[in-house]
C-alpha cells in the first residue's frame, strides 16, 4: 500500500477548526455574561436589585420625613419615616417607624423591611434595627444610639425595603443629641 505524502484533508480541517469553535465560545460566552450579568448575579448570590432614592431634605430630630416611592407606570401616595422621641436622644430607647400610605401599589408591599445607624464622622460600627409589620399597618422596631465622646454627633439613618423585585434604599442624616438651646438671662 502507499502512503500519501499529504495528510487526510478532512483532519487538517477539523485541526484548523477547534480553535475557531472555541475562540467562538469564548466571544459567545462574553457576550452573554454582559447581556445577563444582573439576571445571573441575582441568581448566584440569591440578592435582588437595589434601588436607591433620594427623598426630600428633612429633620428626623423635628418630624417624620417622606418617603415617595415611585414605579416605572405610576407613583403612590408617600410613605413616611420616623424616629421617636423627637428630638432623638443618645443611649435611650427608640422607636423607628415606617407608615405606608392607605392604598399601597401592587408590588409595594414589603417583604422585610429594617434600617442601618451608622455614624457619619466617627465609626460607630453598624446598628441594624430590623422593623416588623404589626397590626396597624404600620413597621417599627426599637434600638438605641450610643453617647460619642466628642458629644453631638451626625448620623445616617438608611431604611432598607425588600420589595418583590427590587430593595430600596433611602437615607437620611440627623445630629443627636441635638445642641441645647442656650439660655437667656434677663
Amino acid at each position: 500500500m502507499l502512503h500519501s505524502p499529504h495528510p487526510d484533508r478532512s483532519s487538517c480541517t477539523r485541526r484548523r477548526l477547534w480553535p475557531f469553535i472555541g475562540l467562538t465560545l469564548l466571544l459567545l460566552s462574553i457576550v452573554l455574561a454582559q447581556t445577563f450579568k444582573q439576571p445571573l448575579l441575582v441568581l448566584i448570590s440569591g440578592q435582588t436589585e437595589t434601588t436607591r432614592i433620594t427623598p426630600p431634605p428633612c429633620d428626623l430630630n423635628r418630624q417624620a420625613c417622606l418617603l415617595p416611592l415611585i414605579t416605572p407606570v405610576a407613583s403612590e401616595a408617600p410613605w413616611f419615616f420616623s424616629i421617636s422621641p423627637q428630638p432623638i436622644p443618645v443611649s435611650a430607647p427608640l422607636t423607628l417607624t415606617l407608615t405606608p400610605p392607605a392604598r399601597v401599589l401592587q408590588g409595594n408591599h414589603p417583604d422585610n423591611v429594617w434600617v442601618d445607624l451608622t455614624g457619619e464622622n466617627m465609626d460607630m460600627g453598624l446598628i441594624r434595627i430590623p422593623l416588623t409589620h404589626n397590626a396597624n399597618g404600620r413597621w417599627e422596631g426599637t434600638g438605641s444610639i450610643p453617647i460619642c465622646v466628642t458629644g453631638q454627633m451626625r448620623w445616617r439613618a438608611r431604611l432598607y425595603l425588600q420589595l418583590e423585585q427590587t430593595v430600596v434604599e433611602a437615607d437620611w442624616v440627623f445630629t443627636a443629641p441635638l445642641a441645647a438651646a442656650p439660655h437667656t438671662v434677663n
